[in-house]
């Protein structure tokens, strides 16, 4: 009976080491791919003389601003902050901004796009699967920040509690907490866009009807995405042994239903007191690009949402 216990023991502690390892290996992965595609995601999102695509400039950013309600002297923490468009938004604006992410290249592009633009924003490493990590972070900041930013970041995390644990030790008491990502319900792996084309019998046109077909939505296993669609691939590298092996450029992406998002951060003590569901309103809407979210106007791409201290 005792060896039996014992074993058991061990099984329990095997599968934890396991389940870290996954959640490590996961990681190291995305960052990868984060390092590698760094100039080709500030590629992207400055082509078109903004900061940020079109879903970061008509339906994240104008999110991020309204839940964050930012005042004059308040401080913004942002995680994930990737090559800083969040950062430079409220900097722009006065505030003391600070960007955490686990991508150097992604920094490195970051505190360069600070530094022409004039903008005072502090960088630095942070990695959001590593609660030590985070809690050494808080330690060395105990004046706290009244706003953390999350954007389209839990998506790429194998777990939410470490994140979940250490927001309460960074949010200054009666500070906000806004995320936003894409939405759960009727985004990718969940959503699928589809597409009908049918002749209207009174004007004899082609018209485009759209539709959201979601086929699973409550267990969905992680999933292979690209960070940014047409993105370089692949990449051929080398390991530190010389060992060649071969990047594909394509990050895993974690989708979670409402419950399950939502519930590691209300265990921590933090409650959601606001929520937005944003879609494109381009009056009529993309014809060139069937496929854009431009032509879905009633289905919301991203949810945005707030959370406070209990």
């Amino acid at each position: 009976m005792q060896q039996q216990i014992i074993n058991f023991n061990m099984t329990t502690t095997n599968i934890d080491v396991q389940v870290n390892n996954h959640h490590k290996d996961a990681t190291d992965s995305n960052r990868k791919v984060w390092d590698a595609i760094a100039d080709w995601w500030e590629l992207k999102h400055s082509e078109s003389g903004n900061d940020g695509t079109d879903m970061f400039t008509e339906c994240l950013l104008p999110q991020v601003k309204d839940l964050a309600s930012w005042k004059e002297g308040e401080t913004v923490l942002d995680l994930g902050a990737g090559s800083g468009i969040i950062c430079r938004m409220f900097a722009k604006n006065g505030a003391k901004v600070t960007g955490l992410d686990y991508s150097q290249p992604m920094l490195d592009k970051a505190r360069k796009r600070a530094e022409s633009d004039g903008l005072a924003v502090e960088y630095d490493f942070i990695d959001l699967m590593d609660i030590d990590n985070m809690k050494d972070y808080a330690s060395k900041h105990p004046e706290k920040f009244d706003i953390i930013t999350i954007s389209t970041t839990l998506k790429s995390l194998p777990s939410l509690e470490p994140i979940a644990e250490a927001l309460p030790l960074l949010l200054k008491p009666g500070g906000r907490v806004v995320n936003v990502d894409l939405h759960p319900a009727f985004s990718k792996p969940a959503g699928h866009r589809g597409m009908e084309v049918f002749e209207d019998p009174e004007t004899g046109k082609q018209q485009l009807q759209t539709y959201i077909k979601v086929m699973r939505y409550l267990n969905i296993p992680p999933s292979q995405s690209e960070a940014v669609r047409g993105q370089p691939e692949p990449l051929v590298g080398q390991t530190a042994s010389a060992e060649r092996f071969l990047t594909n450029y394509r990050q895993t992406t974690y989708h979670r239903p409402f419950w399950s998002l939502l519930d590691p951060f209300f265990r921590n003590g933090l409650v959601m007191d606001a929520m937005r569901e944003p879609a494109f309103e381009t009056k009529g809407g993309d014809p060139e690009h069937p496929q854009s979210y431009h032509n879905f106007p009633q289905t919301p791409m991203l949810l945005a949402f707030r959370l406070k201290h209990r």
